[in-house]
């Protein structure tokens, strides 16, 4: 069994050296980039992902509209949007059903959103569901900007609106147990789901009607996450997780970065550290990876198919930079494997990969996949031929745009703007 490397000096972005520095600046805006060229100008709807070929015909996402508000305020704090506040009402009009020609498909009983809808009508895409999760991604980001844009008196009203127009209480399978549904038909929720995952997004969420509460105080709420399904994974640590079945890393990754009492509470940071450590242990142990190679996340293989890897199940050894991202707040030495995964396998600036393993004629492919930088790879020395990846979902890619605004702001960032105050809570 390999050792993890022994815990060295925490970094800070004030103290990065001059070359991870450069680095640190340029993968930050264009993980940005990647959101906002997403972005459809005239709805103020994001698509799903970025794809090489085929952008055109892919619908918005909201769980990555969601995402796009969040990256509206982050844009504006750093001074890269002038005009952050307009487009986020823009947004905000569409997705509650204020812009004339877009009607977002729903659940007209109950308000959780289509998962896929057209960019340009809001009209259902790919006969998708009505996604819980994917609504409360979305919502999240709009209650983000409500509290980051303090006093915009249009975008508080329209966020308010957006949150009060989903019957929440809806999603809840079972209070007692901490079971939450997958999806909604016909005003009923759909195939239940055990604790815990991130899901308990939607609890959060849910926490303004009664039976919300009680789901998060006995459930959800960091002072009861010990009584959830716990595996050990090294000396003194342990996770939340069904024995034997660690999920993908990004599933505690989004309720760290966008549920208030996950981002402060001493008790989830201590959990989310475990998470990345087990993290990285089992690149080292199960895919004799250097140490700066790792992060279980979900994306696009080989295969062609859309995969959750995980510490159980990443069979085609896919590791996601932007996992390690999202674990900057409690591994900072991370912004280091960033910089030596850029230095040595993706030189995304440089025009293609080491000659080492690049066969000719890949050098568009190899700028295409990571002109955003550090994308997915494989991680695989037998390998006939570098696999590059030809899709990058703005969920997955949020990781990446924020670790690195907690990494340089610290996670105060995101404490002072994902809390949900009275008056969202307000019935």
């Amino acid at each position: 069994m390999c050792a993890l490397p022994a815990a060295q000096v925490e970094l800070t972005y004030a103290a990065l050296s001059q070359p991870i520095r450069r680095f640190f600046d340029d993968q930050y805006r264009r993980a940005y980039q990647l959101i906002a060229d997403a972005r459809h100008p005239v709805t103020g709807l994001y698509r799903d992902a970025y794809v090489t070929e085929g952008l055109e015909e892919l619908p918005s996402s909201i769980a990555a509209t969601g995402v796009g508000l969040i990256a509206l305020a982050i844009a504006d704090f750093e001074g890269w949007e002038s005009k952050a506040s307009e487009k986020a009402v823009l947004t905000l009009r569409a997705m509650a059903g204020e812009l004339p020609g877009l009607e977002p498909a729903k659940d007209q009983v109950t308000g959780f959103f289509a998962h896929f809808m057209d960019m340009e009508t809001g009209a259902r895409f790919w006969d998708s569901e009505n996604s819980t999760i994917d609504t409360a991604l979305l919502v999240s980001g709009a209650l983000f900007v409500r509290e980051y844009f303090q006093g915009h008196r249009e975008i508080a009203r329209l966020a308010a609106k957006l949150y009060h127009s989903v019957q929440w209480q809806t999603a809840i399978a079972d209070a007692e147990k901490g079971e939450v549904f997958l999806r909604i038909e016909e005003g009923r929720g759909v195939a239940s789901l055990a604790p815990y995952n991130e899901y308990s997004l939607l609890a959060y969420l849910a926490r303004g009607t009664p039976e919300g509460s009680r789901l998060w105080q006995q459930v959800y709420s960091p002072e009861r996450l010990h009584l959830l399904p716990k595996q050990l994974v090294g000396p003194g640590r342990s996770i939340i997780c069904e024995e034997g079945n660690i999920p993908s890393s990004f599933v505690y990754q989004f309720p760290y970065y966008l549920v208030h009492e996950y981002t402060t509470s001493p008790i989830y940071n201590s959990l989310y550290a475990n998470i990345a450590f087990a993290d990285r242990r089992s690149w080292l142990e199960c895919h004799s990876a250097p140490t700066f190679v790792w992060g279980h996340g979900a994306g696009v293989t080989p295969t062609g198919f859309y995969h959750p890897d995980s510490i159980s199940d990443n069979p085609e050894h896919i590791a996601s930079p932007y996992i390690i991202a999202g674990f900057l707040p409690v591994y900072p030495q991370g912004i280091c494997d960033l910089y030596n995964i850029y230095r040595t396998i993706i030189p995304y600036d440089r025009g293609s990969a080491p000659q080492a393993v690049q066969p000719s004629g890949c050098e568009t492919r190899f700028q295409d996949a990571y002109k955003y930088g550090l994308s997915r790879f494989q991680y695989d020395p037998a390998a006939p031929c570098p696999w590059y990846p030809e899709h990058t979902a703005v969920i997955d890619w949020s990781s990446m745009l924020y670790g690195l605004t907690a990494f340089k702001h610290g996670t105060g960032f995101f404490a002072r703007h994902n809390k949900l105050d009275g008056l969202a809570l307000a019935s």
